[in-house]
């Protein structure tokens, strides 16, 4: 697959810009690629080009190009993955998952640009309308604008590029300026699939600016972001009339009830609360668990993280690689020092070098250490006890976040009281907080955003719907 030199697609060219935008790899620190910025008016000119893409695609060649882009990424799967571990810092196994999960929303993408329809409204009810004939059909909601984070280059770009295709509409797509590779790779992948190509535009370029721009225009009709809940505020404060898919932040919580299958639950809470370095919006932050069995527990995961391998994430066998910067590791380091200073005890980990942060496991969170209600974004899970079911959800929903919960027990009632309890976008059964398969709806409530991802969701939310009303006469006779 050939490499453009800029970075930069705008209206059919890989331009070149006025700034530059260097890209470093997040374990060396070396820079590994320089992008364009665009100024203003190539902003513009993007959404301008995007606003005369014309009459959309027919559904079946949508599918088709969808269909087509994810072979030719699963062809350059090497360089693809190894861009992907330079541009985060993950390890390759994150990256290989995270392909794979890209390629099946791609497939899940084509399928609903092919189901996607309207209905019959019974009008027949109202009078006068005996013959009338009343339907629904989907149209596209027009420019798309799409802003991602760093901490999914592959798999959030597409949740939220391969949708607005999938609905007939274009999409202008600015991904985070700390990985903005995978989004070239993608992007290329399309147009080298059929994709018309002033269905996607490519800017890379800071929030502050290109993002900025992007989300005040009045020609951009739909916002699909991912990251802080304060930029989404903003977004929702600057973006007039567009309708607002909003994935923000988090500080998601797994219950371990006194039932709790622990073989099962703690590999599984290993990983959701170390993978990418904690740097997931449902990473297991806080862990509550029974009292019945938190020194059992306790103990346990204390032996698991000690011996989780960090550092270089192209070394083999490490799972735990940088954090995305060393300011955003200092953080991480501050949180954790603030933590034990309001009577966490360090169970392990919590070391800094550079970048890298060693796994940290604390426990006797209080609820007044900023862990227990700011997002940490980086590898560190604290435990607390709960006592009662009243108490867990309790712990559970307090903060201004409700992005998802896991729940691990094994009393159906216990389970679904749960449910009903806490206020969040998802509540996860026997698996943690950060189970997302990728067909389901994942979004969150209070300060977790508004609207869902996942593509029989966010496919159809990319549409308007246009009533068509039908009042039949008899033809008059020959």
């Amino acid at each position: 697959m050939r490499e453009p030199d800029t970075g930069l697609f705008v209206d059919g060219t890989w331009a070149e810009g006025p700034g530059r935008l260097p890209v470093a790899d997040k374990y060396t620190g070396e820079v590994i690629a320089e992008l364009h910025v665009p100024g203003p008016g190539q902003v513009d000119a993007a959404i301008a080009s995007a606003a005369r893409a014309g009459e959309p695609l027919p559904s079946g060649e949508r599918a088709a190009i969808l269909r087509r882009a994810a072979r030719l990424l699963d062809e350059e799967r090497d360089t693809v993955l190894a861009r992907y571990v330079a541009e985060t810092g993950f390890t390759p196994a994150d990256a290989t998952t995270e392909l794979d999960r890209t390629l099946l929303i791609f497939e899940l993408c084509a399928q609903e640009a092919l189901r996607l329809t309207g209905e019959m409204v019974p009008v027949q009810a109202a009078a006068g309308h005996d013959d009338s004939i009343c339907f629904t059909m989907r149209v596209p909601v027009g420019v798309v604008a799409a802003i991602t984070p760093f901490n999914a280059p592959l798999s959030t770009v597409a949740h939220k590029i391969a949708p607005a295709l999938a609905a007939g509409n274009a999409v202008v797509l600015k991904p985070a300026e700390q990985t903005p590779l995978c989004s070239i790779v993608i992007v290329r992948s399309l147009l080298e699939a059929g994709l018309p190509e002033r269905l996607v535009q490519l800017l890379p370029g800071p929030g502050e600016t290109v993002g900025d721009q992007l989300v005040r225009h009045p020609d951009v009709r739909y916002i699909t972001f991912t990251g802080s809940t304060e930029v989404g505020r903003h977004i929702r404060a600057v973006s007039g009339l567009a309708r607002t898919q909003l994935e923000l932040g988090s500080n998601s919580p797994t219950l371990l009830w006194r039932d709790a299958d622990l073989e099962h639950a703690l590999p599984l809470i290993v990983r959701a609360g170390y993978r990418k370095a904690g740097q997931v919006c449902t990473s297991v932050q806080r862990l509550l668990v029974h009292e019945a069995i938190a020194d059992e527990v306790t103990s346990r995961l204390t032996a698991l993280v000690h011996g989780i391998p960090y550092g270089d994430p192209r070394a083999p066998g490490t799972q735990v690689g940088p954090l995305i910067s060393t300011a955003a590791a200092q953080r991480a380091e501050t949180l954790v020092g603030d933590a034990v200073g309001h009577g966490s005890r360090l169970l392990t980990g919590g070391t800094r070098a550079g970048a890298v942060i060693a796994p940290a496991l604390l426990a006797g969170l209080p609820e007044n250490a900023l862990l227990a209600s700011e997002e940490a974004f980086a590898p560190v899970l604290a435990i607390a006890p709960i006592g009662s079911i009243d108490e867990a959800a309790r712990m559970a929903n307090a903060g201004r976040y409700g992005l998802q919960a896991g729940v691990f027990c094994q009393d159906l009632d216990v389970a679904f009281t749960f449910t009903r309890r806490l206020e969040m976008g998802g509540v996860i059964i026997n698996d943690t907080s950060s189970c997302h398969p990728d067909p389901m709806p994942y979004g969150g409530v209070k300060d977790s955003g508004q609207g869902v991802e996942g593509p029989g969701y966010a496919v159809p939310d990319m549409t308007e719907s246009r009533t068509i009303l039908i009042r039949h006469r008899p033809p008059s006779p020959d």
